[in-house]
């Protein structure tokens, strides 16, 4: 049911069976029969390749598209019904940055982040007061009489988010901000838009191709292909068990963790031990289990290859083992393993090479693709 106008739910963003489609030549359903709702003062990713349908998805919420059914209640409205004049009133409610910046090359920083304040005809004294306080927000208060010519790729975002922050907004919609950056630069306006979060308060709708971006700063995923929402749940859930093969190409990019099926050939030419992958969720309770696992067997374990990240700020990832000592020792290693909860993937030995089936499913999609 739809809250009266200007009461906020706590879902401050509901998808109900929402369709678009477009026409041109030949028709693309962009969106289809999507089912959703992001939550008051969370930061939510959309994620997924090229034509995928995300940033459709998220242009309707501000009305730049026009669902062709379905429901959508942003801020407690029904979005589908508004007329342009309270669509616009909307509209304020909702800042929106970019991944070209898009800024006015002839203003200067603060007439750019003052600009909507011109438009809302707020006084030129409070417009450059607001200015001013962001500016120094997202620190860059020293460059306010710069022009964007003058800035780098991160600051000219800085710019950005500080106009999209302007008109003090609920939501903040931000399409691809961070695929023009370099990784320290990515990692520094990520840093901004979750003190943005936490400490306006603000809701954050992300949308990207870059599972590190999601990784690093969203509270929840929409996995999206062909128009679909093909996975959706907390980001430390769609890390640790990811269901759908788009999802799984996504983290391993992201991780690199799992070695390849070259890497472990080449792994294999150096460590003719049993090769096992393990998946950590915690650092601390598989190296106990590890221990444990080892203890009175006579096999001795190194880690031969992997990657652990932070997800949601917990530790995750795997390792690649090297397990040397008897048959039935290495066998009983990875059982106790196993029993302990652990994720194990036995990839044998250069002798007796057993397959992961993981990149097996991968390997077999991108021929299936192609």
């Amino acid at each position: 049911m739809t809250s009266p106008p200007g009461e906020c739910p706590s879902e401050i963003i509901r998808f109900e069976h929402v369709n678009k489609t477009f026409t041109d030549g030949h028709v693309v359903k962009a969106v289809d029969d999507v089912t959703l709702e992001i939550r008051k003062g969370e930061i939510f990713g959309f994620i997924g390749y090229s034509g995928a349908g995300k940033s459709t998805l998220v242009r309707l919420i501000n009305a730049l598209e026009r669902a062709d059914s379905g429901s959508i209640q942003v801020l407690g409205q029904e979005v589908t019904t508004l007329g342009e004049h309270e669509l616009n009133a909307l509209r304020t409610d909702i800042g929106m940055i970019f991944q070209q910046f898009n800024l006015f090359s002839a203003r200067t920083v603060i007439e750019n982040v003052a600009y909507p304040l011109k438009l809302a005809k707020e006084p030129k004294a409070k417009q450059l007061e607001r200015a001013r306080e962001l500016l120094d927000f997202v620190g860059i208060s020293d460059k306010a009489d710069n022009y964007p010519a003058q800035l780098s790729g991160g600051q000219k975002q800085r710019v950005g988010i500080a106009r999209a922050l302007a008109a003090d907004p609920a939501i903040l919609l931000a399409d691809e901000a961070t695929s023009a950056l370099d990784p320290e630069t990515t990692r520094d306006v990520l840093d901004l838009l979750r003190r943005v979060n936490r400490e306006l308060g603000i809701t954050i709708v992300i949308i990207t191709h870059a599972m590190e971006v999601v990784q690093y700063v969203c509270d929840r995923v929409a996995v999206m292909e062909e128009g679909k929402v093909v996975e959706l749940g907390s980001t430390y859930d769609v890390f640790s068990t990811p269901k759908e093969i788009v999802t799984r190409r996504f983290i391993n990019t992201a991780l690199h963790d799992r070695p390849s099926p070259e890497t472990v050939a080449r792994l294999r030419k150096y460590h003719p031990g049993r090769l096992v992958l393990l998946r950590l969720k915690d650092s601390l309770g598989s190296s106990l289990a590890l221990t444990a696992a080892t203890k009175g067997t006579g096999v001795f374990a190194s880690i031969v290859f992997g990657s652990i990240v932070e997800v949601e700020e917990r530790p995750f990832g795997s390792v690649t083992l090297e397990l040397v000592g008897e048959s039935e020792a290495t066998d009983e290693v990875i059982r106790r393993l196993q029993d302990a909860g652990s994720w194990v993937t036995d990839l044998g030995t250069a002798d007796a090479p057993l397959e992961d089936p993981i990149w097996a499913e991968l390997m077999r999609h991108e021929g299936s693709e192609s």
